[in-house]
């Protein structure tokens, strides 16, 4: 079976054939996407927020932040919660005997969130075209920071989706994740103006980088070399993520199968 197929079996049979398959969970599914901006876009009409020194079109920073941010807080929902939910109806033995690594399995199951965040990230910002963001996107560079984004968005997956099959019940990944991606990444407000310690923790999460270059990217038109301090700690963190989220993987592995609890939920 070829990369193809296992693309097409993990994305559209078990991915989108599935999601589809519930109407009621699209609809949900899609007002979820649409609701927040909205909230954001009055809330920041009605207090000023574009009156923030650093902000000079607060409905375009909002918008890009909630556009991308999804990719950020579904990192430890799609790979994670797909494998809790294996381990409840006794399904994840099959996989691991299915003829795949169990690291190429786990790589090919965070796909379908990517490609699910994709379909939220393009509809919030068409939203934004109608909010009047004036776009001015260097595809370039917008196309590097949503790889390197992408890619640490893939090694978190890792993280959490090891960390469920060590401990079970409880991700202590999820609640960090799920505070920094709206608290801490510059999501809806720039980390400026956060306390200088909580700032320093910003500075540790791929989301807070790719998102300031994004902006720069698809707001202002800048080129890499505009951006260039945001890239390489990007980067970096991309990197930090994906081997950190491949050891973590083939040691939760190996154990849960040294000590035979992987049928154990």
């Amino acid at each position: 079976m070829g990369i193809i197929d296992r693309l097409y079996g993990f994305v559209v049979i078990r991915g989108w054939k599935m999601w589809v398959s519930y109407k009621t969970q699209v609809v949900l599914t899609m007002i979820n996407w649409v609701i927040p901006v909205f909230i954001y876009f009055f809330i920041g009409v009605t207090l000023g927020f574009g009156r923030l020194s650093t902000i000079r079109d607060y409905t375009a920073f909002m918008v890009i932040g909630t556009a991308f941010q999804g990719y950020f807080s579904a990192s430890v929902t799609t790979l994670a919660g797909r494998i809790r939910n294996e381990e409840l109806i006794g399904t994840l033995e099959y996989l691991i005997a299915a003829p795949l690594r169990p690291m190429t399995l786990m790589m090919y199951s965070t796909v379908w969130g990517l490609v699910i965040n994709s379909i939220s990230a393009i509809t919030v910002l068409l939203i934004g075209l109608g909010l009047g963001v004036p776009y001015k996107v260097n595809a370039l560079s917008t196309a590097i920071f949503l790889i390197l984004y992408l890619a640490s968005i893939i090694g978190l997956n890792l993280i959490a989706g090891a960390v469920v099959l060590i401990v079970k019940q409880g991700n202590p990944i999820a609640l960090f994740t799920s505070v920094a991606s709206n608290l801490l990444g510059g999501v809806v407000f720039p980390i400026s103006v956060l306390p200088t310690w909580l700032r320093y923790i910003s500075y540790s999460l791929s989301l807070t980088w790719a998102l300031s270059g994004l902006r720069g990217a698809m707001l202002n038109g800048y080129g890499i070399q505009q951006l260039l301090n945001y890239l390489w700690p990007l980067a970096a963190l991309a990197l930090a993520y994906i081997v950190i989220g491949i050891t973590l993987s083939n040691y939760a592995f190996t154990r849960i199968l040294r000590e035979g609890s992987v049928h154990m939920y």
